[in-house]
């Protein structure tokens, strides 16, 4: 019995060559680009899982409190914890950066084609400036009443400052980000 007749490969090349062909070298441009240890669509496995990680001396967490009751990930439905915490993640690198946008220069970039006032347009359309702040505070507090399906008086949205010592998280500092009471 020839295993080769019987496989998917074997059978894609006697139904059609063209068809059979193309696995075979689509496969071997695979085989040949984690030899050389390239990212190649639709694997990255080098990039993705060989690289060396190294430690950070501090991680920053971005801590919620509902009514002086921590809110973590987990307490909400999943989707909505995830916009939620990425949202707060967002404002605390802005915050962090003193609100400096990164738009612009992608744009330009990515999108230099376009004429300079259109880029300029898309990167103050998709900016956040501190003006923002009181509609973005707005938009936490009636989330997460609609999240958690109860009302509430006061969000607060805090950095945390941590590092590692024996394996074990040290809180370093600890700064309020945002207080919306209603």
């Amino acid at each position: 019995m020839n295993i080769l007749k019987n496989s998917f490969l074997g059978r894609a090349l006697a139904k059609d060559r063209r068809l059979g062909l193309f696995f075979v070298a689509f496969a071997s441009i695979q085989l040949l680009a984690q030899l050389v240890t390239a990212d190649v669509t639709p694997f990255f496995l080098y990039g993705m899982y060989s690289d060396v990680l190294h430690p950070e001396p501090t991680y920053v967490r971005v801590a919620c409190h509902v009514d002086g009751e921590p809110l973590v990930q987990e307490d909400m439905p999943r989707y909505a914890g995830e916009l939620f915490f990425s949202t707060l993640y967002r404002f605390e690198q802005l915050d962090a950066n003193g609100n400096e946008e990164l738009f612009k220069p992608f744009l330009d970039k990515r999108f230099g084609w376009l004429s300079e006032s259109t880029r300029s347009d898309l990167a103050a359309r998709m900016s956040y400036e501190p003006e923002q702040r009181p509609a973005l505070e707005g938009w936490v507090h009636r989330y997460l009443v609609r999240v958690l399906g109860e009302p509430i008086g006061t969000v607060t949205i805090d950095r945390e400052l941590y590092r590692y010592e024996e394996q074990r998280p040290v809180m370093i500092t600890r700064t309020n980000l945002m207080t919306v009471s209603r």
